[in-house]
């Protein structure tokens, strides 16, 4: 994804070399590998009124830029953060705006079965929410998911109250980063800050699993103050590793 003041926002296609494939002419986010030749995205869809009231997937041809709806979602319904397995199906976030005040009502990690995705990526009838099952219910704010290579377990961030509150007395919300596995439905916290300050400086998110599944890396930082990339062995009891360690203002969307 890419913008700047005087081009709108566009999709680069690019080797692995950095060498240009296309420039696709979709003004997405977040893209993602659907197969080969096809890119999944988050795109803003205009309402009856005049303006950006929902947010859709779509499927983006490489490298015609050929657009094919995967979802029709209903105003006020924005999906982001594409994931996609094959064998486990396309999992994203799912915020809701009350269509009236504009307040945000909430946001839930949502996926579609792999055949579904693929019938509607290939011109199909796209997908209502109905059609979406919600994952890892229960949790605040759940964002960045990020499937396992097998497909079996779904690592994502959410939001648990830390030990600091607010002056109404409210526990000031931070991002931890759990793992969930499918079969069981057991998920596991890979970081807790439920017991430090907000100063502590360790919001979590953006996780990214290794190729043999084993470890994962995560972004962790202070608001909008630093980033530095975590890495832990999930099969392994030591405390996680600074993978990096410079802290940038601002790292996201890890990939490995």
């Amino acid at each position: 994804m890419s913008s700047d003041a005087v081009t709108p926002t566009r999709l680069p296609v690019v080797s692995a070399a950095g060498a240009p494939v296309a420039e696709l002419p979709v003004e997405g986010a977040t893209p993602v590998w659907l197969d080969a030749s096809t890119v999944v995205c988050s795109l803003h869809r205009l309402g009856p009124g005049g303006t950006f009231d929902r947010a859709d997937l779509v499927a983006v041809e490489v490298p015609g830029g050929g657009v094919h709806p995967i979802t029709a979602v209903a105003p006020g319904e924005y999906l982001a953060e594409p994931a996609w397995h094959p064998t486990s199906g396309l999992v994203a976030t799912l915020s809701v705006e009350d269509p009236v005040t504009m307040a945000w009502l909430g946001q839930r990690l949502v996926v579609a079965d792999p055949t579904s995705v693929a019938a509607a990526a290939g011109g199909g009838v796209p997908l209502g929410t109905s059609d979406l099952v919600e994952l890892a219910a229960g949790h605040q704010w759940p964002a960045g998911p990020a499937w396992s290579p097998d497909g079996t377990r779904l690592a994502f961030s959410a939001t648990r109250p830390c030990a600091t509150t607010s002056p109404d007395g409210i526990p000031v919300l931070q991002m931890d980063v759990a793992v969930l596995t499918l079969a069981t439905g057991v998920l596991t916290w890979v970081t807790d800050d439920t017991a430090g300050d907000y100063d502590d400086g360790l919001n979590d998110g953006s996780p990214a699993f290794s190729p043999d599944g084993r470890w994962l890396a995560w972004v962790r930082g202070h608001e909008d103050d630093w980033t530095r990339i975590m890495v832990d062995r999930l099969d392994h009891p030591d405390p996680p590793r600074v993978l990096l360690d410079d802290r940038h203002w601002f790292r996201w969307g890890l990939a490995w």
